[in-house]
């Protein structure tokens, strides 16, 4: 009767399980990436129009209390004062740890206590929401930072059909001149497409997809 394993046995098993480690793992470490990505997307989706609702109730409608800072090509705010009106109705309902001028003062950023950063033009309208501070100096769109807009009025100067998923009371992921398609998320004629040039859409693909990374994602995590 055998009463154990011979050593080559148990090299053979020791081999085989650091086989099945090898190929395991890279899911596994990948999974848990894109969890913490989904997880700190829909965080500042909630926190952020949860600040929202609550400078509603403080402080009427949010059309009615929103700043014309201009657009990208035609700034208006200072970063002073566009810092003044996001500290008044946007900033006092968020857990900040620290707000800071960009360097070239065109904006702010602004640190949550979880550890991400929202940048903030002096327009306003535009956010970058960065993971953590070390994607602040090395982003990649769609994999440490991601696009979204707070633009509950349409600027008169931009274009009312590119802007119609764009324009809303609330925080949303990135949607200029987006089709309402899922394929327009993915398109890479349009340079705004998860997988085209800026890849400005990515956020709104995993919004559309029911905050999940589907598995036609154009990144590896």
């Amino acid at each position: 009767m055998k009463k154990g394993f011979t050593l080559a046995e148990v090299l053979i098993t020791i081999g085989i399980i650091g086989v099945v480690a090898a190929m395991t793992m890279p899911v596994l470490i990948a999974a848990h990436r894109k969890h913490i990505v989904v997880t700190k997307l829909e965080k500042v989706y909630s926190v952020f129009n949860q600040a929202v609702r609550t400078s509603i109730v403080e402080h009427g409608d949010v059309t009615e209390w929103v700043i014309d800072c201009g657009n990208s090509n035609d700034v208006k705010c200072t970063t002073e004062e566009a810092l003044e009106w996001f500290n008044e109705y946007i900033g006092k309902y968020l857990q900040i740890t620290d707000i800071t001028k960009r360097d070239d003062n065109t904006g702010f950023y602004v640190f949550l206590n979880d550890g991400t950063i929202l940048d903030i033009a002096n327009f306003i309208y535009d956010i970058n929401f960065y993971l953590n501070k070390k994607a602040i100096d090395n982003p990649k769109q769609g994999i440490n930072s991601f696009y979204f807009r707070f633009q509950p009025v349409l600027d008169p100067n931009l274009d009312k059909d590119k802007n119609k998923y764009s324009v809303k009371s609330t925080f949303e992921p990135y949607a200029w001149n987006w089709d309402g398609t899922r394929e327009g998320l993915l398109n890479p004629s349009n340079v705004m497409a998860c997988g085209g040039r800026y890849n400005n859409y990515c956020g709104k693909l995993i919004q559309y997809e029911g905050w999940k990374i589907p598995d036609d994602y154009p990144f590896k995590f």
